[in-house]
């Protein structure tokens, strides 16, 4: 029987078939996401329905044993909304931190009753990130139990970065829990203008590097900026998705060690690295900002009931 040849034209089309097909079947592997997480949900029963209803993936992060907490939850996740613990843990500026409250001061078993009547609240969340903590997430002992009680249900870990010493997300990676940390507060100004431009910057670093993570307040201003936001996501191919979709587990090898003395080295630093390069100041626009700095700064205005 005759072998039939395939000519270099066949071949090529043959190929980029097949990259159709592959790409098609992962859902367009080259697109960024940008994920947003909605924060300090609970108090506010307008604003947290409002928010509900944005258009998209955003992620929902529900304060433990306030009046709408389950209410919330159940109505977010009617929607298809991705659920989160946002766990209230100390903080540098003495702010009062609610119920659920984590403290360097408690016992081991204080904590973890605290953590787990929080998290036993929410069955249907899919992951913790903190609330506040400028003076617990630097400690690696406490947010060590954070992590042990995450890893036993399998949630994943998001470090908010409300300080820059923080060693939170540091931790839940030696833990071996999917984690990610914040790249972008949304509204750290509570202004429209700069809520757009940040929610650009956004977008500006997921395009850069393939991912990113944006956390945000149900503040009306912040709302009435997302309500507008899928036209912007579209033209810029960034896709919204759940905060899941980009935690990762350490692959083994990719930290130096995975017990306690990876928690040794000194903590990370706000000064600014000098860039020799000639597009340092590209850099600089995609390195985070607004609570990167030495001096932590609490948010603690939305807990307005209604």
């Amino acid at each position: 029987m005759k072998r039939r040849l395939i000519s270099p034209k066949q071949l090529l089309a043959g190929l980029l078939l097949s990259a159709l097909i592959s790409s098609a079947a992962l859902g367009e592997p080259g697109q960024a996401k940008l994920a947003i997480i909605i924060d300090d949900l609970g108090y506010n029963l307008r604003a947290g329905l409002r928010t509900i209803a944005l258009p998209g993936a955003y992620t929902l992060a529900l304060l433990p044993s306030t009046p709408h907490t389950l209410a919330l939850a159940q109505a977010g996740a009617a929607e298809g909304k991705e659920l989160m613990l946002h766990a209230p843990m100390a903080n540098t500026a003495g702010l009062a931190l609610g119920p659920g409250a984590l403290t360097e001061s408690m016992s081991r078993a204080e904590f973890t009753a605290s953590l787990r009547h929080s998290l036993e609240q929410l069955p249907g969340i899919k992951g913790v990130n903190n609330h506040m903590g400028s003076a617990l997430t630097p400690l690696p002992r406490p947010m060590g139990w954070v992590m042990t009680e995450a890893a036993k249900r399998d949630l994943y870990f998001v470090d908010s970065r409300t300080t820059a010493s923080s060693r939170a997300y540091e931790v839940a990676s030696a833990y071996g829990l999917a984690s990610a940390q914040r790249d972008v507060f949304l509204d750290h100004e509570r202004d429209r203008a700069h809520i757009a431009t940040q929610l650009k910057r956004a977008i500006a670093i997921a395009q850069h590097k393939g991912q990113a993570i944006a956390i945000g307040h149900p503040y009306p201003e912040t709302l009435d900026v997302l309500e507008q936001a899928e036209p912007l996501l579209r033209a810029a191919k960034v896709s919204l998705v759940p905060a899941s979709q980009l935690v990762r587990k350490q692959t083994p090898g990719a930290q130096a060690c995975l017990l306690p003395p990876v928690m040794l080295r000194r903590p990370l630093t706000a000064n600014a690295p000098v860039f020799a390069s000639k597009k340092w100041w590209v850099l600089r626009y995609l390195m985070p900002s607004g609570y990167e700095r030495k001096t932590p700064v609490e948010k603690h205005d939305i807990n307005t009931r209604s």
